[in-house]
C-alpha cells in the first residue's frame, strides 16, 4: 500500500510526521539540505534581494491601517499597484508591526519551511513510500531552493509557496474530511486565481469539499467587503478583470499563452484571438485534468489544473510556476523517462533574454523561444498526462477511484 493509503486509513497524519517518519532522512540527504539552505543564505548576503513584492504587501497594509484608498496610488516600488483582494490586504496589516529588517528575516525562514512543507505534502500526493519519504522530502527541498520559480518567490518575498502549500495541504487530507476546500478558499480568498480548484472540484463530482471551498471563499469576501466596504467594491466590480493593473503582457517573465502569443506577434492588439486561445487551453486542460482524475486519481489530475490554471492566466509571473516541484517529484515518481524537462524550471533561461518594455515586442525567434519555456513545458505536461490516463485504462467496475482511497501504482515507466 503507498505511503498517501496508509495515512488515509490510519491515525491523521500531518506534513510534518512525514517528514519525520518511518525513518530519518539518510545521512547524504540531510547534508545536501543543510549545505544547500547554507549557501542559499550567502547568496542572499551578497546580493541583497530586493524583496519588493514584501515591500508593496507591507505598504498595502500600511494603507488599510491608516484609512487610505488601498487601490490608489501608493508610495510602492516602481509605482506598483495593489492587485490582491481587500482580505489579503487585511492580513498585510500584520507586517507593519514588526521592523523590517526582522520581518526580511523572518519572511525567508518561512518561506524555507513553507518549500519543506511542499515537498513532504508533494511526496504525500505522489505516494512515495514511507521509507524513503523523509529522504525524498530533504531532497526535494535542497533542490527546490534552486529552481528559479521557487528562488524569484524567495528574492521577492511573494506568497506562492502559502497558497501552493494551502492546495496541497487540502488534496492530501483524508476525502471524508468534514473541512476539506477550506485550504483552496483560503488560497482563493488571498489570490482568486486558485478559484479554478473549486471548479474541478466540481467536475470531479465531490461537491461537499467544492462547496466547503466556495462557502470558505464567500467569507474572505464578505470579511473584506464589512472591513474595507468601498476598496471590495472597486476590485470586485471594476479591478479584478483590469489585467493591465498587474503588469505588461508581453514582459518575458510573463509565462502563460497571452504573454507568449503577445511576443510572437509583436503587438498587444490582438484580444479576440487571445480569448479564443484561453478558452481552447482553458477547456482541454481541465477535460484533461478530469479524464487523469478518473484513471490515475489526483496524483496527476490536480497538477494537470494547475497547469492549466497558469497557461491560461492573462498574467501568470515566472514565480507563479513553484508548482515546479509537485511537478519533478510526480515525474521522479511516475514517469522518470521525463524528469529531463523539468530541468527547465532549473536553467532561468527566462531570464537570458532582455526584459524591457522598449524590446520584448521586438524579440527574435530564438529570444521568442527562450522567453517560451514554462508555457511550452505546461502544454507538453498536459499532453503527457493524457497519455499516461488513456494508457492506464477505464477503472474497474466496482474499484473505487484512486484519489478517494489511495494513491494508484505508478504508470510510468520508473
Amino acid at each position: 500500500m503507498s505511503g498517501q493509503g496508509k495515512a488515509l486509513r490510519g491515525t491523521p497524519r500531518t506534513w510534518w510526521d512525514d517528514l519525520r517518519g518511518p525513518g530519518a532522512p539518510a545521512p547524504a540527504a540531510l547534508a545536501f539540505l543543510v549545505v544547500s539552505i547554507a549557501m542559499y543564505l550567502m547568496v542572499r548576503g551578497l546580493t541583497r534581494p530586493s524583496m519588493v513584492d514584501l515591500r508593496v504587501y507591507r505598504i498595502e497594509g500600511a494603507a488599510v491601517a491608516a484609512h487610505a484608498d488601498l487601490y490608489g496610488p501608493l508610495p510602492t516600488p516602481h509605482g506598483l499597484a495593489a492587485t490582491y483582494p481587500p482580505f489579503a490586504a487585511l492580513l498585510f496589516t500584520g507586517l507593519i508591526l514588526p521592523p523590517y529588517e526582522a520581518l526580511r528575516i523572518a519572511v525567508i525562514a518561512l518561506n524555507i519551511v513553507l518549500l519543506l512543507a511542499v515537498a513532504a505534502l508533494s511526496c504525500r500526493l505522489v505516494g512515495v513510500d514511507g521509507r524513503r519519504r523523509a529522504t525524498v522530502v530533504a531532497t526535494a527541498t535542497a533542490l527546490g531552493i534552486w529552481a528559479e520559480p521557487v528562488f524569484t518567490t524567495f528574492r521577492y518575498g511573494q506568497i506562492n509557496l502559502a497558497l501552493l502549500a494551502l492546495v496541497l495541504w487540502d488534496f492530501t487530507r483524508p476525502p471524508d474530511a468534514r473541512t476539506r476546500g477550506i485550504g483552496i478558499g483560503l488560497a482563493a480568498g488571498l489570490k482568486v486565481t486558485p478559484a479554478i480548484f473549486i471548479a474541478y472540484l466540481l467536475l470531479t463530482r465531490r461537491f461537499r469539499a467544492a462547496a466547503v471551498s466556495a462557502a470558505t471563499f464567500a467569507a474572505t469576501v464578505a470579511i473584506g467587503l464589512a472591513a474595507l466596504p468601498d476598496a471590495s467594491r472597486h476590485f470586485w466590480t471594476e479591478l479584478l478583470f483590469d489585467t493591465d493593473r498587474v503588469g505588461r503582457p508581453e514582459n518575458a517573465a510573463n509565462q502563460s499563452i497571452q504573454g507568449l502569443v503577445v511576443r510572437m506577434s509583436h503587438t498587444r492588439d490582438f484580444a479576440h484571438v487571445w480569448l479564443l486561445l484561453v478558452a481552447v487551453a482553458a477547456v482541454a486542460g481541465m477535460a484533461c485534468a478530469v479524464f487523469a482524475y478518473r484513471r490515475l486519481g489526483d496524483r496527476w489530475g490536480l497538477p494537470a489544473v494547475a497547469v492549466t490554471g497558469l497557461i491560461a492566466a492573462p498574467i501568470a509571473w515566472t514565480h507563479h510556476w513553484v508548482w515546479c516541484v509537485p511537478f519533478a517529484v510526480l515525474l521522479w515518481a511516475d514517469a522518470r523517462r521525463w524528469l529531463a524537462a523539468a530541468a527547465i524550471f532549473w536553467t532561468f533561461a527566462v531570464w537570458a533574454v532582455p526584459h524591457a518594455s522598449s524590446l520584448e515586442l521586438d524579440f527574435a525567434p530564438w529570444q521568442i523561444a527562450l522567453s517560451a519555456w514554462y508555457v511550452l513545458f505546461g502544454v507538453g505536461f498536459l499532453v503527457l498526462v493524457a497519455h499516461l490516463a488513456h494508457r492506464a485504462g477505464p477503472t474497474a467496475p466496482g474499484t473505487p477511484t484512486p484519489a478517494r482511497t489511495e494513491a494508484p501504482a505508478p504508470v510510468g515507466p520508473a
